[in-house]
C-alpha cells in the first residue's frame, strides 16, 4: 500500500512539473551589467523576451515594475494579434528617475491559450537621478505692434500670430499698447491658465525636473507678468504645477516697430 501511494504521488509530482513545463518564460537585459552595477536613473534597457509554450499558443505578455517610489506599475501589456507557441521580442524601456537609490524588480509574465501562466523576474539597483527638462534654445518672440509672431503655444513650443489663436491655443502673449505702438511694453499675459513668476535665483542652467517643481510651490504668480528684460528668470506653469522655466537672453527694440523682439530660451517638463 505504501509503495503505490508513493508511486501516486511520484506520478502526481511528475504531472505537476509537466503541467509547469508547458509554458516556458525569460528574459535578460543585454547593454548594462545590472546583475552586479548600480543603474544610473534614466537608463534605456534594452529587454530580450522569450516565451515558449509546448502545446498551445502564446497569447499574452506582461511586464510589470516594484519599487518603493513608485510601487507596482505596468510598463509593458501586449496582447498578441496572432497567438504563436513561440515569442522573441526586442524591447526599450526607460528607467524612471529615483529620490534615493532604490532596488526595482522587472517581472515578466506570459499567458499561453490553455490558461497556462508563467513568470520570470528580475530585481537591479538603480541610482538616484535628477529628470532632465526638454530645451529650446533661441525662440524669438516679437512684440504685438510688429505684425510678426507675437503669441506662444505652451503645448507646442511654437511662437504663433495673435490672429491664429483659437480654443487649442495654450500659451501666452506680448500685450500691446494702442497708445505707444512705437514702443514694446516688454509685459506677457496669459487667458488660458499660465502663470508667471519671475525668479532671479533659480538656477537656470542647472535646471530639473525636480528643481523646477521643488520650487514653483514657493513664489507668487500672476497670469501677467512685466517689465522684462535680458537674464529675467521666468517660471512658467498652472496653479498645481510648472510646465517649465524661460530665460530671457534679449529684448530688443529697434527703431520702429517692425523687428522689435524678444529673444529667449525654454526648458520644458517632457510629457
Amino acid at each position: 500500500m505504501r509503495k503505490i501511494l508513493y508511486i501516486l504521488t511520484s506520478l502526481l509530482l511528475l504531472a505537476s512539473c509537466e503541467q509547469q513545463s508547458e509554458l516556458v518564460t525569460l528574459m535578460s537585459i543585454d547593454n548594462v551589467d545590472w546583475f552586479h552595477n548600480t543603474i544610473p536613473s534614466g537608463t534605456n534597457l534594452h529587454f530580450n523576451i522569450f516565451a515558449e509554450s509546448k502545446s498551445s499558443p502564446v497569447q499574452r505578455l506582461i511586464m510589470t515594475t516594484d519599487d518603493p517610489e513608485f510601487q507596482n506599475t505596468t510598463i509593458l501589456d501586449t496582447a498578441l494579434a496572432i497567438p504563436v507557441k513561440k515569442v522573441n521580442m526586442s524591447w526599450y524601456h526607460a528607467l524612471a528617475h529615483y529620490s534615493d537609490t532604490t532596488k526595482v524588480k522587472f517581472t515578466l509574465r506570459s499567458y499561453d491559450q490553455s490558461g497556462n501562466t508563467m513568470s520570470y523576474s528580475i530585481t537591479m539597483r538603480v541610482a538616484p537621478g535628477a529628470k532632465a527638462l526638454r530645451p529650446i534654445d533661441n525662440i524669438t518672440l516679437y512684440a504685438a505692434a510688429s505684425g510678426g509672431k507675437s503669441a506662444f503655444d505652451i503645448n507646442t513650443c511654437q511662437p504663433m500670430y495673435r490672429a491664429d489663436t483659437d480654443s487649442t491655443f495654450v500659451g501666452f502673449y506680448d500685450v500691446i499698447d494702442s497708445l505707444a505702438l512705437e514702443t514694446m511694453t516688454c509685459s506677457w499675459r496669459s487667458e488660458t491658465g499660465i502663470l508667471f513668476s519671475r525668479s532671479e535665483g533659480f538656477n537656470f542652467s542647472e535646471a530639473t525636473v525636480q528643481s523646477l517643481t521643488q520650487a514653483w510651490p514657493n513664489y507668487m504668480k500672476s497670469a501677467t507678468i512685466k517689465a522684462l528684460k535680458a537674464d529675467d528668470v521666468l517660471l512658467i506653469g498652472y496653479t498645481d504645477r510648472p510646465v517649465g522655466v524661460a530665460k530671457i537672453l534679449a529684448v530688443i527694440d529697434e527703431e520702429g516697430r517692425t523687428n522689435d523682439r524678444y529673444i529667449f530660451s525654454l526648458k520644458v517638463i517632457p510629457n
